[in-house]
């Protein structure tokens, strides 16, 4: 009978062991992972050297929470075609080809007016492959040369209200872009800051600066802030869209995404190398006429494709992100508009940061330096508080405007309000006008002055001139 009560006791204990082990693991467990909680709330990952944990190790930590969520979030892709047979072709070929999930990613593909060949293309990617789906709108304005913008606003605005009315967020792209191997990956781990900070109302895979030379080609992870809305590859959630549909334009509705009355000082993310290009030889001349096609035929995607999964897209929301730049650029080392265009070569080991007043003194060097200089809605292609960043002879350059206090912390600044300016326009205006005009002219460029106006009518260069619009001589 005592070796039975032994016995039964001894079962006990050991019972009773096991339990007291797995609470000593489990209080174990919870400190480790504490401690790493703790880390993580208090301090900035950055690229500095000096952290108590791996740089690497730190965004894998950063990004296990938002593993399910890109795991199972759906984002719609929607594609703008109208005419162009072998645009939607390629683009549509290269779209299916990325695409990581045919679940997560359904298609649609919106087609402005009934050209049968465009339309027996999709339907054709529609019956070879899975989720997805055909749109059709009717142009208000058919045949009217004149009124393609206005037939551009409309199909945007219908077709976005229709995917949206049924997704959370989607993808926008047309049919004249190639896109890089990372395209989904890029807009996956992006997704997150739309919900993470109010202050991000889009994400974007273009770089309206991202020719060859201007880009840091070995850091193709680097990701930025920017006021000016790139489009071109674009991403939405649909709280912001319903925002922005019950007020959309019916022309020009990229010049209306730059307003500051529309923007309210909400930023787009851009790449440092862009992740969409424009494929020139399918897109022909667009509703631009070509405008722009020395620039984009100079942009290119990464020749590798980055996992942006393991990059930390916490340096990306504003208080973060505002403070490295203040830092970056207080660290640069000033150097004036002649000196930089005079300096054949760049110490390689530095930042330089040059300060610009005016739109003339922006293009002194944005011309040489092969920089988009036209500015719309007060605003610079890829500026962020007043500050336009460029790679140029090999090193990073930040661009200041003069109206930046570099004394006050970054996360202070309201730009539209403390820096950009909408005669910006006007005076930019002013300078295509005396580039294109006043060079013919011997007098003083004033279009507004009563003899250049008599030169100007002696000329015929009345409507030419009015298709400046309104500018300020300075």
């Amino acid at each position: 009978m005592c070796r039975a009560i032994y016995g039964t006791n001894r079962r006990r204990w050991n019972k009773l062991k096991y339990v007291i082990l797995v609470v000593i693991l489990y209080i174990a467990i919870a400190k480790f992972y504490n401690g790493i909680s703790t880390v993580d709330e208090n301090s900035t990952l950055t690229n500095d050297v000096n952290h108590d944990i791996p740089l690497r190790f730190g965004r894998l930590l950063q990004n296990f929470s938002r593993a399910d969520f890109e795991t199972n979030e759906t984002i719609a892709v929607l594609v703008f075609c109208a005419t162009r047979e072998a645009a939607i072709e390629n683009h549509l070929k290269q779209l299916v080809k990325q695409r990581p999930s045919v679940k997560n990613f359904p298609i649609y593909v919106s087609q402005d007016g009934g050209l049968e060949g465009v339309t027996y293309v999709i339907k054709k990617y529609m019956t070879q492959y899975s989720n997805i789906h055909f749109l059709q709108h009717t142009p208000p304005f058919p045949n009217k040369r004149s009124k393609a913008y206005h037939n551009i606003a409309s199909h945007y605005k219908w077709a976005i209200d229709s995917v949206l009315a049924n997704h959370s967020a989607v993808i926008i792209t047309e049919d004249d872009l190639d896109i890089a191997d990372d395209f989904f990956s890029y807009f996956q781990s992006t997704r997150y800051l739309l919900d993470a900070d109010p202050s991000i109302w889009c994400i974007s895979a273009w770089n309206d600066n991202g020719g060859n030379r201007l880009v840091d080609n070995n850091k193709p992870d680097l990701l930025y802030r920017t006021d000016f809305f790139p489009g071109l590859g674009w991403m939405v959630k649909s709280n912001v869209w319903k925002e922005l549909s019950e007020k959309w334009p019916e022309a020009y509705w990229d010049d209306f995404m730059r307003m500051p009355s529309v923007r309210k000082n909400r930023v787009c993310i851009r790449p440092e190398v862009s992740r969409t290009r424009h494929n020139n030889r399918l897109a022909g001349k667009g509703s631009s006429n070509g405008q722009f096609k020395s620039y984009l035929e100079q942009i290119a995607v990464p020749k590798s494709p980055v996992d942006f999964s393991l990059i930390d897209m916490d340096r990306l929301i504003k208080p973060h992100y505002d403070r490295t730049l203040r830092s970056q650029i207080q660290e640069a080392k000033l150097v004036e508009i002649d000196r930089l265009l005079k300096q054949e070569k760049l110490d390689p080991e530095f930042a330089y940061k040059v300060i610009f007043n005016d739109p003339r003194e922006f293009r002194k060097f944005a011309k040489p330096a092969t920089l988009m200089i036209d500015i719309r809605g007060g605003l610079i292609r890829t500026i962020y508080n007043g500050v336009v960043t460029f790679m140029w002879k090999e090193v990073r350059i930040y661009a200041v405007m003069g109206k930046v206090d570099l004394k006050r912390p970054f996360e202070e600044i309201q730009a539209d309000n403390d820096i950009y300016d909408e005669k910006w326009d006007k005076m930019s205006r002013f300078l295509d006008f005396e580039a294109v005009i006043c060079v013919k002219y011997s007098g003083k460029c004033d279009p507004y002055s009563a003899e250049m106006k008599e030169w100007i009518k002696s000329k015929r260069y009345t409507k030419k001139v009015a298709n400046f619009g309104e500018m300020i001589v300075f």
